[in-house]
Parts: C-alpha cells; sequence; structure tokens
C-alpha cells in the first residue's frame, strides 16, 4: 500500500537524488528529469523555490501553492518526497547564493534518514552547477550532475505564455490552473444545458451538468419547497460537479459549466424567505470567491419566456443574477446573449451558438470553429 504524502516517511538509502527549481508550472520534461533522478538513487527530493512576486505567483501560482500541487502530483510515489523553500527573508539571487544553498541543505537533511547518504543534486544549467560545486558542504558527501535539457525541449516559459498551445505538456496536476472556465447560465427553459453541453463537444471538452435539477428530481421537491440544508448540499453539489471538471483527465484546456454558486444564490433570492438566505452568505462568499471563472454566457430571461416560463419570475431571476455577478466582481465577465435569428432559426438558438463562439474566441483567445 503507497502512502500518502501527509504520512510519507523520510526517504531512506545510501543515494538520493534531490531536483529542485521554480517549478512553475511543473511540465513533462521536469518529470523526465525526476523520474531519471528516481531510477538512479534510492529516493529523490523534490523542491520547489520562490518568493513573493516571482514568476510563479505572478500568474497565481505562489510557492506554497506549487509545493501542494507538487505533492499531490507525487503522491503515489513512495521514494519521492516534495519540500519547498520560501526565499522571502533571503537575498534575491544572484546575492543570495550562500543563504539559499544553506536553506537547500537543510531542507534536504530534514527529508532523509541517513546523515551519510551520498546527495546528488540535479540541474540543467552549467552555472548552478558551479555555484553549487562552491557552496555545498565539502565532506565528500555531496555533488551536482548536469542534466541534458535537450532530450524533451520545453520549457515553463513557453508554457507560462501560452498554456492553452503547450497543454500537452502541463503536469495534469497544475493544469487546473491553466484551464478556462466557461459558465453558461440562464433561466430555467431557457436552453442554457443545451447550450452548455453542444459548446463542450464542439471543442470536446468536458462539461457539467446542472447538479440541482438531479438533487431535486432524487428529492422530488420543487423549487419552492426547498430549505436551507437542501441550498447547501446543492451549492457543495455544483462546486463538486464543476470541479471535477476541471481535474478531469479529458480537460484539454477549456472547461465548461452548468449552472454555479452564483446561479443558486439567485435562485434563493427568489425561493428563500431572507432571514434564511442571509444564513447560506458565509458559504455562498467562500464557494463564489473559489470559482475564479474567465466568462459568463448569460441568456436572456426572454428565451424562457418564449419558451413557457413565467414572464416576471424569469425577469426577476435575470435581475438577481445580474445583482449577484456584480457584488461578487463577475459582471466584466458576463456577456449576454442577445442575438436573433432568421427565419430559419425563429427560436434564435444557432444564432446564440454563433454568438457564443465568437464571444469564446474574444474574450478567452480560443477559436472554436477551427478545432
Amino acid at each position: 500500500m503507497v502512502k500518502a504524502n501527509l504520512v510519507k516517511e523520510n526517504l531512506t538509502g545510501d543515494n538520493i537524488g534531490v531536483f529542485f527549481g521554480t517549478l512553475a508550472p511543473m511540465h513533462i520534461g521536469h518529470q523526465a528529469e525526476i523520474y531519471k533522478a528516481a531510477a538512479l538513487n534510492d529516493g529523490v527530493v523534490v523542491i520547489t523555490s520562490g518568493y513573493t512576486g516571482d514568476r510563479g505567483d505572478q500568474i497565481g501560482l505562489p510557492v506554497e501553492k506549487r509545493f501542494r500541487y507538487l505533492r499531490e502530483a507525487f503522491n503515489d510515489e513512495e521514494n519521492i518526497k516534495v519540500d519547498y523553500i520560501n526565499e522571502d527573508d533571503i537575498p534575491q539571487m544572484p546575492n543570495g547564493w550562500q543563504e539559499w544553498t544553506d536553506r537547500l541543505t537543510a531542507t534536504i537533511k530534514r527529508n532523509i534518514t541517513n546523515p551519510n547518504a551520498k546527495i546528488t543534486l540535479y540541474t540543467g544549467e552549467a552555472d548552478y552547477k558551479e555555484m553549487l560545486e562552491k557552496l555545498l558542504p565539502s565532506d565528500g558527501h555531496w555533488g551536482v550532475s548536469l542534466m541534458d535539457r535537450t532530450i524533451l525541449k520545453v520549457s515553463a516559459t513557453a508554457v507560462r505564455n501560452d498554456p492553452l498551445g503547450n497543454w500537452d505538456y502541463i503536469n495534469r496536476v497544475f493544469r487546473r490552473h491553466f484551464a478556462k472556465k466557461i459558465l453558461v447560465v440562464g433561466a430555467p427553459q431557457s436552453g442554457k444545458s443545451t447550450l452548455t453541453r453542444r459548446l463542450a463537444r464542439t471543442s470536446n471538452s468536458p462539461f457539467s451538468v446542472e447538479y440541482s435539477r438531479s438533487y431535486q428530481e432524487k428529492s422530488n421537491v420543487f423549487d419552492s419547497e426547498l430549505l436551507i440544508k437542501d441550498y447547501m448540499r446543492i451549492i457543495q453539489g455544483q462546486y463538486d460537479a464543476n470541479s471535477a471538471e476541471i481535474n478531469s483527465p479529458a480537460n484539454n484546456g477549456l472547461t465548461f459549466f452548468d449552472t454555479d454558486a452564483m446561479v443558486t444564490m439567485a435562485e434563493t433570492k427568489s425561493w428563500l424567505q431572507q432571514d434564511d438566505a442571509k444564513k447560506l452568505k458565509a458559504l455562498f462568499d467562500n464557494t463564489i470567491r473559489e470559482e475564479e471563472l474567465d466568462l459568463i454566457l448569460v441568456i436572456p430571461a426572454e428565451v424562457a419566456v418564449q419558451n413557457g416560463m413565467d414572464e416576471e419570475a424569469s425577469k426577476t431571476f435575470e435581475k438577481h443574477l445580474w445583482q449577484v455577478m456584480e457584488e461578487y466582481g463577475f459582471e466584466d465577465k458576463a456577456v449576454a446573449l442577445d442575438r436573433k435569428g432568421d427565419s430559419d432559426d425563429p427560436a434564435g438558438y444557432y444564432a446564440r451558438y454563433l454568438q457564443a463562439l465568437e464571444i469564446i474566441e474574444d474574450k478567452v483567445g480560443v477559436n472554436l470553429t477551427k478545432v
């Protein structure tokens, strides 16, 4: 049975490899180097290093977050242990080599059991090799090996500059950070579920379904009968459903969601007593804050009305939805799908589909008509 990271014991053996770097993000080139070190040693310590404002932090991947992603990525590797170095309190390179090397050696030692083990550090930079050989302890236990990075020609810089163009090179755990998240919303019977499904399949991307629909069908309750406990389950259930698609191996850089916590919050404004709705505020705050959506496609209420929904109820829901999006700072991410159809498309379904494709290209930078 493979031990989880949280209970993973320190590495044993006489030969320990060390792979270090910014790892923002980790890509398949890093993985190949780490696995080479693992094959040549009894175990490997993988160390991500960085400081506030570094190149990872600038794209929302601070060193602590990279550490957590790496620990998850190697959770099933018993002989690979992950740690990190926060450089905030030491001089930045090239002025902090001695302080950084001292911290590096201390980090390695706290992850191994044999104080006399031979430690081999692996790097792809000749300058790093030269500096480390000068600064590492001279007790005969330390060495530096220069790796050949021409085998897998990919760089973290290229990934950061064009994540979707380099998607196949990004480690799967790190992919969630770069995935573009597109939400489709609208009043009941507006066709949002159909549009979500068709947009996702156009790009062969994963998509979530509306959790509340299956929940209500299973519980056999109407909107007006939902209680606080029901909404709590719906909020968490939809968040989990959306997260599952982000983390899915099928994620190709685009993910589509049919409904989210903002939609559920708008529904509570229509169906739940105000005092009860206030009790859900903290849960809404926490959930919506985690969503980090890139685009929200809004189907106008008039479409639901055309499909038989009550006009007042549909427009009230839409008003509440825009209020919620504005409250949480997502109004600038939201675009109304207001294009009308022609005589061949009187309901406007195809017109809104084409409009959505154009908006995705404009706002997200992905042309689905060429996928």
